[in-house]
């Protein structure tokens, strides 16, 4: 179907190219996709690696997440549940202009309440980018935009968990990336909902900094007997340019 640009579609939008011939519609001015998207799509290919015959994304945003994973592991149908409705616009666009695509869907809903619509009950792969940020902790965005995915307007990270765990299969993973600060409290939500971690990818930001700012973390329904796995990646050169290892996670996703 042809896109009809609607009235109130943001000036500052701009094209740009996420992976492969896959493109992102994103503002100069508003939510953009970053380190913690790739770190978030990176960890969930590598780690799962098949393909799954259904993908969830919580909380999709512009679609970053969820076109990086799906064009990587190809699933069979795959679903973005976005609940700010610029957002989810952007990211509907993209996918209606993607070529040789597996079924993506999005959907404008909070993922808190939604519901498919099909026998399709569990998934066995889904991603969450939840944001960082408590109502009440800083100055909110004026932009809606940006405050939606900084700001907890709609449920932090127990929220993901507690979706997770309820649209997840048996055997499923999910993946989800928060600030390693709040170790803790990400530690406290899976315990809360029932789900059990498996492994999980401590990203420093620069080197020579003591501390990893970003984790990624892989948690299912099942407990397992094997330690928990420790990815270490550190993203730039104290002189800012890409790592190795960085670099070679970007080219394993498909991101150049």
């Amino acid at each position: 179907m042809p896109w009809h640009e609607p009235d109130d579609w943001p000036e500052d939008a701009v094209r740009d190219r996420l992976i492969g011939d896959w493109h992102i519609w994103q503002r100069r001015g508003g939510h953009r996709t970053g380190t913690d998207d790739v770190l978030t799509a990176w960890f969930a290919v590598s780690r799962f690696g098949a393909t799954p015959a259904r993908y969830l994304d919580l909380g999709c945003g512009i679609g970053s997440v969820l076109l990086m994973t799906a064009h990587k592991l190809r699933p069979r149908v795959c679903t973005g549940v976005e609940a700010q409705p610029q957002s989810a616009r952007m990211a509907r666009r993209a996918v209606d202009e993607l070529v040789a695509a597996p079924e993506i869907t999005i959907v404008h809903s909070d993922f808190r309440s939604f519901h498919r619509g099909d026998d399709a009950s569990t998934y066995p792969l889904i991603t969450g980018s939840p944001p960082y940020f408590p109502v009440g902790t800083g100055s909110l965005p004026a932009d809606p935009q940006r405050r939606a995915c900084r700001f907890e307007a709609r449920g932090g990270v127990e929220a993901y968990c507690d979706a997770a765990a309820r649209w997840l299969a048996p055997q499923g993973r999910f993946y989800f990336v928060f600030q390693t600060v709040w170790d803790a409290r990400v530690q406290a939500a899976i315990a809360a909902a029932g789900l059990h971690l498996h492994a999980r990818a401590d990203a420093t930001m620069r080197e020579g900094r003591p501390d990893p700012f970003l984790t990624v973390y892989e948690v299912g329904l099942s407990p397992s007997d094997a330690p928990v796995e420790v990815v270490a990646l550190t993203i730039r050169s104290e002189a800012g340019a890409f790592t190795p290892g960085y670099t070679a996670a970007r080219r394993e996703l498909g991101v150049e």
